[in-house]
């Protein structure tokens, strides 16, 4: 009875004391679906489980990994304890064979070191003996000549090779020290780069019997993403236009992705799990709005403790490294090329500043996905590489446009239909036609209807004159009055061998003073914006025709008051 009682006592003992399966995974990044400023990163991997509890060890992580965010999943019978997260600083050498090996330098440079030192040491002991035994004799000593002599050739030929020996060594030293200096920095570069991926997930499973399964391991991660770019190309206006979707990927995570599975997303992958609750949705005139190309900002701080967390482990492992190559390292050393080098460690030491920039861009509510048909490698460098996402040729309707009191151009303008099939998202575009270079334009998909209009820049091909009717134009003084009169004359000339339709914009003053009147002289037809004074035509011009338009318009005003007609533009030009 006594020992069953004991044995009862003790059963919860053993259960408690269970032994756990324990192992260490290390996988590489088998697919990444990227979204514009994060990354689904995913492993797959065969693992074997043992009978009863099993902790796998997923080693190798991004430290920006979100562990809100892991998933595992296998295809066999097991029961799924916990998943967490833990940093492993210790694990820097087992992720890069190189820093092993320059520490066994690293070792051997300083014995070499030490060795010579001792050298010197020793010269440096034989000097002293013989500066201080240089007197010949005591005062009541008599040498001969051939004596001294004998003691003189003795000192000179000793001295002069412990002095040839010392220069060498010191020599030698120097080349030691700047060795063990650059292979210092390079231990704490290294360990500085792996510190980035010093995170494992911890898997706790529990099986019934052993067995070996296909495992998948999921994770959001930060400090990656994509932007879209174009190329955007045409032969001539009465030809297709080509347009290559390209996408500029960067990566600095930690972890670099070798031929992985590449998919880009438009969507938002931290969705909150709630259903979405509808607002009063609001109509209004819009306000078409540029696209700026300058406006860049930086990410503000992440509202997710975690990082915090990661980025401070980070800062003290890579100080923990700092400390031991270098604080611990002699003053001599220090001397001779650090100072070279501090500027740049200093500005690795620390992470947590984001080394790409961000900026706002509008995209549809619908998320868009691209499977990169090709295996996709890119290192963790924070660098942006060019992806090929899909081209496609376009039907396009080429207009012009053009401003001669402002640019006396016409602008090549692609008109596409239906472009929301194309899942355009916003971003620059390099364009090129004719074979030629053209310059960078923007898509913007914010402000469009059912036609999006793309630039192809100046057609050298449609001359625009505009030019002032100096016999038609006046300036008056009636009483107490002034009336100044004024008419263009604008000349569209087509020089391609097809007609083309021109869109042509003007302007008429408008008075913001009772005293000042506005009279409109001549339009030649063209649609007159009161509010605004702008004037435009849409002209369709065959090849090799001339087409005029005149705007004419009459101020009058106050003969004793200065008012600016004219507008003029500010330049930069030489002073001397």
């Amino acid at each position: 009875m006594k020992n069953f009682l004991l044995l009862f006592l003790l059963t919860p003992l053993f259960s408690i004391g269970q032994v756990i399966n324990d192992q260490v995974i290390k996988s590489n990044i088998d697919a990444v679906k990227l979204y514009l400023t994060a990354g689904q990163m995913t492993h797959t991997q065969e693992v074997t489980l043992a009978q009863g509890r099993n902790k796998l060890r997923f080693s190798g992580v991004s430290a920006y990994a979100d562990p809100a965010s892991i998933q595992f999943k296998g295809n066999g019978a097991y029961r799924l304890v916990s998943v967490s997260t833990e940093m492993d600083f210790l694990a820097a050498e087992g992720f890069n064979p190189q820093i092993s090996i320059l520490k066994d330098s690293l070792d051997v440079l300083k014995d070499v070191l030490q060795n010579v030192n001792d050298e010197l040491g020793a010269f440096y002991a034989e000097q002293g003996i013989l500066n201080s035994n240089k007197s010949l004799g005591g005062k009541n000593d008599n040498l001969t000549v051939l004596q001294i002599k004998e003691a003189a050739d003795f000192y000179h030929t000793r001295t002069l090779k412990i002095n040839k020996a010392i220069s060498r060594l010191k020599k030698e030293k120097r080349n030691l020290d700047a060795k063990i200096e650059n292979t210092r920095f390079q231990l704490v570069e290294l360990n500085y780069n792996e510190n980035q991926r010093s995170n494992q997930v911890i898997v706790l499973v529990d099986c019934d019997k052993s067995l070996t399964m296909q495992s998948s391991l999921k994770y959001l991660v930060s400090d990656c993403g994509w932007a879209a770019t174009y190329d955007l190309s045409a032969q001539d206006i009465n030809q297709k236009i080509n347009l290559k979707y390209k996408a500029q990927v960067y990566n600095n995570t930690g972890n670099a992705w070798e031929n992985v599975e590449l998919t880009l997303s438009t969507g938002d992958p931290k969705l909150s799990a709630a259903h979405p609750e509808l607002s009063p949705w609001y109509l209004n005139y819009s306000q078409i709005n540029k696209l700026s190309q300058t406006k860049y900002y930086r990410p503000q701080a992440t509202q997710e403790d975690y990082r915090d967390d990661v980025i401070s482990s980070i800062n003290v492992a890579n100080q923990r490294a700092y400390d031991n190559y270098y604080m611990g390292s002699d003053q001599a050393i220090m001397e001779n090329n650090f100072q070279m080098n501090s500027a740049k460690l200093a500005s690795n030491k620390n992470v947590g500043n984001q080394g790409v920039m961000m900026r706002n861009i509008d995209i549809s509510e619908l998320t868009t996905e691209f499977e990169i048909a090709n295996k996709f490698t890119c290192p963790t460098d924070a660098k942006p590489y060019i992806v090929s996402v899909k081209e496609m040729d376009l039907d396009a309707k080429f207009s012009h446009i053009t401003v001669p009191k402002l640019d006396r151009s016409a602008f090549l303008m692609a008109n596409i239909v239906g472009w929301q099939e194309l899942e355009l998202i916003p971003g620059p575009t390099n364009v090129y036609f004719g074979g030629v270079y053209v310059g960078v334009s923007q898509i913007d998909t914010r402000n469009v209807s059912d036609t999006l209009s793309l630039s192809f820049g100046r057609d050298n091909k449609v001359i625009v004159m505009r030019k002032l009717k100096k016999e038609m134009s006046s300036k008056k003084v009636l009483g107490n009055y002034r009336k100044d009169s004024y008419l263009y004359d604008i000349a569209i000339r087509n020089n391609r061998s097809v007609p083309i339709n021109i869109e042509v914009y003007d302007q008429i003053p408008i008075s913001k003073n009772s005293d000042i009147t506005v009279y409109v002289d001549e339009l030649s037809n063209g649609k007159n914006d009161i509010e605004t004074g702008e004037v435009s035509w849409k002209l369709n011009v065959s090849s090799s025709q001339v087409q005029n338009r005149e705007i004419g318009y009459t101020v009058k005003y106050p003969k004793n008051s200065n008012i600016t007609i004219q507008r003029f533009r500010t330049v930069s030009c030489p002073s001397f």
